[in-house]
């Protein structure tokens, strides 16, 4: 109807003045449409609310979690085009109350509170822009693997069940974006040294004592620095980075995970568009890198090759293969205080998608495995999502656990069923 109305005003305006010419009386109808348009919402608030369990069938864990998510964004502009932005994401896990097959509540798997991204960002001028607070910073060209992607920490309390994308943590840092024709240019400042949450003692995934930490402090002394040029170019984009930050790889010494392993980063990144395949390339040289037993440190190069297939209708298949090489290497890191780390590490990830009745329904299968033939253990994961309306979707699968090294070995009982319910708002 209002199209109708619009397209009866315009074409009366125009038979008006169609001997005079269009000086007289279209301005005027045009002002009189645009003050029926309503002005852009300032503030944005959406999210999801998430009952997610799983049943282990492989141990005497069972039903393994019974969990309640919140994940809360807000987007509020201001008067001057500033935006602040939020996210908040809560669980609480009621199965450490229905079950005594958990003889601890391991830390932090209970209940948790985290504003995970809190910042403001605008415009200094037309090609420079600010960022400030809490937020997530993205490098590099891999979906599953992480050679450059090096400033934010990942949730990894139940590994291999959820992507990447959705499990980094917000890091405070001040940033600036300068824009240049197809270029950027970004500069950070990262105020805050936070850490992977990995698992612990009690829960599935670890069987022995948490250690104490040493983690550094965020003062003006442990401040980081990021910088990075990034291009997207018609058919190929790339990035160069450069990162002095503390790693995110603690060791072990006197009886203490130290996190104080800071270490500079230079790394390059490279996707090429051919045909219907996407080539990624990644490669990135660490220095000073601390291992336990060791009184001098180690340099490490990490390199990443990957190809993605999109030919597929409303699908696409990928394979990505990293290698991690420690340099001038030293058999006392082949021990338990470092993990058995080898020279060289190798990791691959192959994932197929596909979506059927109309993208309603998507189908995803990923295996991440360890070792040069793929035989060091790793997991495989099948699921699907099943969107009922805009709002309301169901999903579930399962991941198998697979052994092959000291490290995986332990967690190869760990096979469960998941499922989701979620109501998006």
């Amino acid at each position: 109807m209002k199209l109708v109305l619009l397209f009866l005003l315009l074409l009366n305006a125009f038979l008006l003045n169609a001997e005079e010419g269009f000086d007289d009386g279209f301005d005027d109808n045009i002002d009189d449409i645009i003050t029926t348009t309503l002005p852009p919402e300032k503030n944005i608030v959406y999210g999801s609310v998430n009952l997610e369990t799983h049943y282990n069938f492989n141990n005497d864990k069972n039903l393994s979690s019974t969990k309640l998510l919140l994940d809360l964004t807000t987007d509020y502009k201001m008067d001057n085009g500033f935006k602040v932005n939020s996210n908040l994401k809560a669980y609480h896990d009621f199965i450490f109350y229905a079950s005594n097959n958990y003889e601890t509540t391991p830390s932090g798997y209970e209940s948790e509170l985290n504003l995970n991204e809190l910042n403001i960002e605008g415009n200094i001028s037309t090609n420079l822009d600010f960022k400030i607070g809490r937020q997530i910073v993205v490098w590099g060209k891999s979906d599953a693997i992480r050679i450059t992607d090096v400033l934010n920490p990942l949730d990894n309390h139940t590994p291999g069940l959820i992507d990447i994308k959705n499990l980094r943590l917000g890091r405070f840092m001040s940033k600036l974006d300068y824009y240049q024709d197809n270029l950027k240019f970004s500069t950070a400042i990262l105020h805050e040294n936070r850490f992977s949450k990995n698992p612990k003692f009690g829960s599935d995934f670890k069987k022995s004592i948490d250690l104490s930490e040493n983690k550094p402090n965020n003062d003006l002394k442990n401040t980081g620095i990021a910088l990075s040029l990034t291009g997207e170019f018609s058919g190929y984009d790339f990035g160069v980075y450069f990162a002095d930050t503390y790693l995110d790889k603690p060791y072990f010494k006197d009886g203490v995970l130290q996190f104080d392993n800071r270490s500079k980063m230079l790394g390059l990144a490279y996707n090429k568009v051919v045909r219907s395949f996407l080539l990624k390339t990644e490669v990135a040289y660490f220095n000073n890198i601390k291992y336990a037993g060791l009184t001098d440190t180690r340099s490490r190069i990490d390199a990443l090759i990957g190809v993605e297939y999109t030919g597929i209708s409303d699908g696409s298949i990928s394979y990505e293969l990293a290698l991690r090489k420690i340099n001038h290497y030293d058999d006392i890191i082949n021990t338990q205080s470092n993990n058995f780390t080898q020279q060289e590490s190798y990791q691959h990830a192959l994932r197929f998608t596909q979506s059927y009745l109309n993208q309603t329904l998507n189908l995803t299968a990923i295996a991440g495995v360890f070792g040069k033939k793929g035989d060091a253990g790793g997991f495989a994961r099948t699921s699907l999502d099943y969107a009922i309306d805009d709002k309301l979707s169901i999903s579930g699968g399962i991941i198998d656990y697979i052994g092959g090294s000291t490290t995986t070995d332990s967690i190869k009982n760990n096979d469960r069923i998941f499922t989701k319910i979620s109501y998006a708002f």
